[in-house]
């Protein structure tokens, strides 16, 4: 029992020798409290610890070494107990420190990109004066360019702090219920299992690419067959390694390379 003490007392100083190491680095204001109460802590046992020492000394000379034992288990000060909850306290405090400091990624709105629409005007035109073709594929062509052309005016894609929605203007209008499945144009990032662009590779080239997609589980699984996600959910899909969810795609009518580096940022699942 007196070894026992012994190491008790020498491991109080030691950690109270830590303790005054460690405070010379900057602490988080959560950290403060548990801290300064853990030290003073640490300095009342040891004091404790020592007087407790020299009566169990004069107690070893009139009882029993049975006796003495029983006796010291119901006078040892339990500081073992204070200190942990210090210490928990502490940590505690560095965790919520390190989850405050975590960076909080501003509001995106993607920037506006009218290559798509000059692209398929400008081939409309040419299809145009070629014979034959001038009343099949050009018309089709024109058209989708002047659809290209308004909606890029009309269309905002937006990152909030925790969503990827869909705006109308300048003053981000909502758009209302999705036109295929219902439900406001607006997904949870953690709700992504993947998203890509298409033609594949053209994200890097001069043209960019035609389509941007991606796939979320926030619709309910009840939707996630209907439009174009029949093919993208079947079991040949599923067996291939695609994971279930609901699939969206829309023309790229924004700056893609934009969309891409915030689709990373804010950690958005891709396979």
């Amino acid at each position: 029992m007196m070894c026992l003490l012994y190491r008790r007392s020498i491991f109080v100083l030691v950690v109270v020798a830590l303790a005054t190491r460690v405070s010379a680095f900057s602490l988080s204001p959560q950290q403060q409290p548990h801290f300064a109460v853990a030290v003073r802590t640490f300095t009342r046992t040891s004091s404790a610890t020592t007087a407790f020492h020299s009566t169990t000394t004069n107690t070893a000379l009139s009882m029993s070494s049975d006796d003495n034992d029983s006796d010291n288990k119901e006078k040892a000060p339990d500081f073992f107990d204070s200190l942990g909850k210090q210490l928990q306290g502490f940590f505690d405090g560095n965790k919520l420190a390190g989850a405050e400091q975590k960076p909080v990624l501003p509001d995106v709105t993607i920037d506006p990109d009218y290559k798509l629409a000059a692209i398929f005007l400008t081939a409309g035109v040419i299809l145009d004066l070629i014979p034959y073709l001038q009343l099949t594929l050009g018309p089709i062509v024109t058209l989708l360019g002047l659809l290209f052309l308004v909606q890029t005016f009309r269309i905002r894609f937006v990152f909030t702090e925790n969503n990827f929605e869909l705006k109308m203007g300048e003053t981000l209008v909502d758009t209302g219920e999705n036109i295929v499945v219902g439900g406001a144009n607006k997904w949870n990032y953690d709700s992504f299992v993947n998203y890509d662009f298409f033609p594949k590779g053209w994200i890097d080239q001069p043209q960019g690419p035609i389509l941007v997609y991606f796939k979320e589980t926030q619709t309910p699984s009840d939707k996630w067959s209907e439009g174009p996600g029949e093919a993208a959910n079947n079991e040949k899909a599923i067996a291939g390694g695609a994971i279930p969810g609901q699939v969206h795609f829309f023309p790229a009518l924004c700056n893609t390379q934009q969309i891409r580096a915030e689709f990373e940022k804010r950690n958005c699942a891709k396979r």
